[in-house]
């Protein structure tokens, strides 16, 4: 067996108090406890939701109750949005896209399957309830054997080849059907019978739970062994036309629902033994649709008060690491307004302003661990920059004091010296930057809240599609010209903290979901358009809040320690450098860490 030492490179040592920055599986003697303790991952407790791209379709509901595919490869299928339609879409972890139609429209029927292999049974097309069982192969849908008794708001599990049906209307029905991939075999009922109710599992090991009768619902559970149905633990909240998903039994995903009129955003985590509440749906709502397993699953469509809706949610299970702050060793020079470039252990801050009013020369490289001042900017100013390291960057536009007029200067930065390149077409300050040396862009900045983007190639500047709003006091992330995230600032006419995000593909900005927090003077960095971090900024007051952005939605993380503005960050999502700022102490480092520890003792 190997030592402590070969395993972690040091002997257990011993700390009066707890050592900073732990390495998961550190195990040390804290002197003043008398005790030994290790670093553990920091994980959440609880599963969570998180906003996915809606479907294209009219918001909707009906649109199957069942699991049908996983969270980066699912089905809407047919449907209701005041009439009943054949559309289906599929979702690739990110968009949904429209494939062809079933040959039945429908809503409120069972499904099951792993998206390309898919099948839908029953349902309820406007007129009467159907028996009508169809394939889908990744192209078309086939007409199959039905199931033997017509019935809607079923659910059904399990895979193209092997699945159960149970429940349904009219009745309400504890009728329970197997499907072997060619017919459907009737087998022993559900001892409640109930429609809109949800379910889990595979044909040989599931579970079925909440549903009628209305307007209340039941709180009842039932799992199956493959031959019969018996009670287990119930819902801690009972609610019909609830939503569920999950093929790994006995695991299961509850969510959504109706109780009375009040519609219903607890999700509640089935483990073969209990339920436990975990963290609720962003969107309240009943008839959901759900994909995928625990850890990772899809809730989408449903109905909302009034009316249908087309949002979709992601799901991530407990045990997603947690990431944290950690305070780093603070710049030589504290100022506000700097440029930035590089990542966490290779970062450049310069320029800015130290005294509130001019602005300075200042270059200072971050190694990860110190920073160094080396060879100064050319022209002293407020700046904004971009650019891959502490060795290769850009600096441009800016300001060179309160009093002073905006700059078009450009510098670039060789590891060594900066050296002027070629001038912006519009001078500006306080705007945003993405890319490198040789490819970059920059957008927004004052005076008057800009909307113009430039694009630089690596030699000259050139003006291209402005971004959707004005805005100064924004930040941005992206490692090209072509692929950027602004977001955040300020606006006016009126004066406007600003939540609005737009993405870059190249030609054009698309506004996107929005920050939680709207904010200026905003900091941030991240590799691309769709893996950003946002931090700090005026909310106002100056806030310490930290969202993470995945390409969809912005969800918020651990806070920052210190309440910050005006500074800036290098590095990617999952691993970033934050410095500077206007708000005392303007010299201060924290880094980021998409992951964490925590510290337990060691006992017998």
């Amino acid at each position: 067996m190997a030592e402590y030492k070969e395993v972690h490179g040091t002997k257990i040592r011993n700390y009066t108090t707890n050592p900073d920055n732990t390495i998961q599986g550190e195990v040390w003697y804290n002197e003043t406890d008398n005790v030994l303790k290790f670093a553990y991952p920091n994980v959440t407790s609880a599963g969570s939701w998180r906003t996915g791209n809606g479907f294209n379709t009219t918001g909707s509901s009906g649109r199957g109750d069942g699991t049908q595919g996983t969270q980066d490869a699912a089905l809407a299928t047919a449907g209701n949005n005041g009439g009943y339609f054949a559309n289906v879409e599929s979702y690739d972890g990110t968009s949904w896209t429209e494939v062809n139609d079933v040959n039945t429209q429908r809503a409120f029927m069972g499904k099951f399957g792993l998206n390309p292999a898919t099948v839908i049974a029953g349902g309820y097309n406007g007129t009467a309830n159907v028996a009508n069982v169809e394939s889908f192969n990744g192209t078309n849908w086939t007409e199959v054997n039905n199931i033997n008794a017509a019935r809607n708001s079923p659910f059904a599990t399990g895979d193209a080849t092997a699945a159960i049906l149970f429940g349904g209307s009219p009745g309400p029905s504890g009728g329970t059907e197997v499907w072997n991939g060619t017919n459907w075999t009737a087998v022993n009922d559900l001892n409640s019978k109930r429609y809109g109710l949800g379910g889990a599992g595979t044909s040989t090991e599931a579970i079925a739970f909440g549903g009628s009768p209305e307007p209340a619902g039941v709180d009842l559970t039932e799992a199956w062994n493959g031959t019969n149905w018996t009670e287990v633990s119930d819902l801690n909240t009972a609610r019909v036309y609830i939503g569920g998903f999950g093929t790994s039994a006995p695991s299961g995903i509850a969510m959504g629902g109706l109780v009375g009129s009040t519609y219903q955003s607890k999700t509640e985590l089935y483990n073969g033994t209990n339920w436990t509440e975990q963290n609720d749906l962003s969107v309240a709502r009943f008839q959901v649709s759900g994909a995928g397993n625990n850890p990772a699953g899809l809730a989408y469509g449903g109905a909302v008060p009034g009316t249908k809706t087309n949002a979709t949610e992601e799901w991530t299970g407990a045990g997603a690491p947690v990431g944290a702050w950690a305070t780093g060793n603070a710049l030589n020079t504290g100022r506000r307004y700097l440029g930035r470039s590089g990542t966490q252990t290779s970062a450049l801050g310069f320029g800015g302003d130290s005294d509130g009013t001019n602005g300075t020369d200042l270059t200072e490289e971050y190694n990860g661990t110190n920073w160094t001042e080396v060879n100064n900017l050319n022209t002293a100013r407020r700046t904004m920059g971009c650019g891959v390291d502490n060795n290769s960057a850009l600096a441009f536009g800016g300001q060179p004091s309160d009093s002073g007029g905006v700059s078009n200067l450009t510098e670039s930065w060789n590891g060594t010296n900066w050296t002027a390149v070629n001038t912006m077409n519009n001078a500006r300050a306080t705007g945003a930057g993405s890319g490198i040396v040789t490819s970059a862009l920059c957008y927004g900045g004052t005076p008057t809240p800009r909307a113009h983007t430039e694009l630089w190639n690596g030699t000259n500047w050139t003006e291209v599609n402005d971004l959707n709003q004005g805005r100064y006091g924004n930040a941005g992330a992206g490692l090209t010209n072509t692929n950027a995230l602004c977001f955040g600032g300020y606006s006016s006419p009126p004066g406007t903290y600003e939540n609005k995000t737009e993405t870059w593909n190249g030609t054009n900005w698309t506004a996107v979901n929005n920050l939680n927090t709207a904010r200026y003077g905003i900091m941030g960095t991240g590799a691309s358009n769709t893996a950003a971090l946002a931090f700090g900024g005026e909310a106002p007051p100056n806030t310490n809040k930290t969202e993470d952005w995945n390409g969809v939605s912005w969800v918020e993380v651990a806070d920052m320690s210190v309440s910050q503005a005006d500074g800036n960050g290098a590095g990617t999502s999952t691993a970033a450098v934050a410095f500077g700022g206007a708000a005392s102490p303007s010299a201060m480092t924290e880094e980021w860490s998409g992951s964490s520890n925590t510290i337990k003792v060691l006992t017998d």
